[in-house]
């Protein structure tokens, strides 16, 4: 009898012990998890690009390309056609402001804008370019695919931009004339973010971004 009444405390206390071990690690995981998910929403959680509805700004120090330019006297083209400035290849150095706003998943589409000019032949130019852009955020796309963490950070795009704008040409010995201009082309760029919010940038292509660098942020 005494060795049965011992046996029912034995199993009695390991009983005890089990349920209030449970409950404590039951506590731990509760804790835990609540832990990573403040850490998660605390460090932002989400994508380079973040898809629909999100918004980025950028701005950047580049170089641009312009197709031609119109006027008084019509159309003149960079390309050495009608081109007084001659043929080759024609570039402004460019102070680039661009708003991108997301419209699906992988695609953004935006506004661009800034200030540019060059000298030339005792003269100069200065350009207020204003155009379209539109891009294809493919890593997104492929990392959403495999399931990876790549596009964090990360994200490189490819696109098309688009549009026109104001030139203010000077020629020595003859004086000042307002033209508008023309711009069209690609641009494929890369962008990394080191935190919710900030990031950088770099572009190549043709029109509003021959090369470019410059500072993105999330708003």
């Amino acid at each position: 009898m005494k060795q049965l009444t011992k046996l029912f405390a034995v199993i009695a206390l390991m009983v005890f012990t089990s349920t209030a071990f449970a409950e404590q690690l039951g506590l731990q995981m509760a804790h835990l998890n609540n832990y990573a998910a403040k850490s998660k929403s605390s460090s932002g959680g989400g994508k380079a690009f973040e898809g629909k509805g999100s918004k980025q700004i950028s701005i950047g120090l580049g170089l641009s390309s312009y197709i031609g330019q119109f006027g008084k006297g019509g159309y003149y083209g960079y390309n050495g056609g009608r081109g007084f400035y001659g043929a080759g290849f024609w570039y402004s150095g460019t102070l680039s402001v661009q708003a991108e706003f997301g419209v699906h998943d992988y695609v953004g589409v935006g506004l661009v804008t800034g200030l540019g000019g060059r000298a030339y032949g005792g003269g100069g130019v200065l350009y207020v370019p204003v155009g379209i852009i539109a891009n294809f955020h493919f890593l997104q796309l492929i990392a959403d695919k495999k399931g990876v963490a790549v596009a964090d950070k990360l994200d490189v795009y490819a696109g098309l931009n688009f549009g026109t704008g104001l030139g203010v040409v000077r020629t020595k010995g003859v004086g000042s004339d307002v033209t508008g201009i023309i711009f069209a082309g690609p641009q494929v760029g890369v962008k990394y973010f080191f935190n919710s919010k900030i990031g950088v940038y770099g572009e190549v292509g043709y029109g509003k971004s021959v090369f470019e660098a410059g500072v993105s942020i999330k708003l």
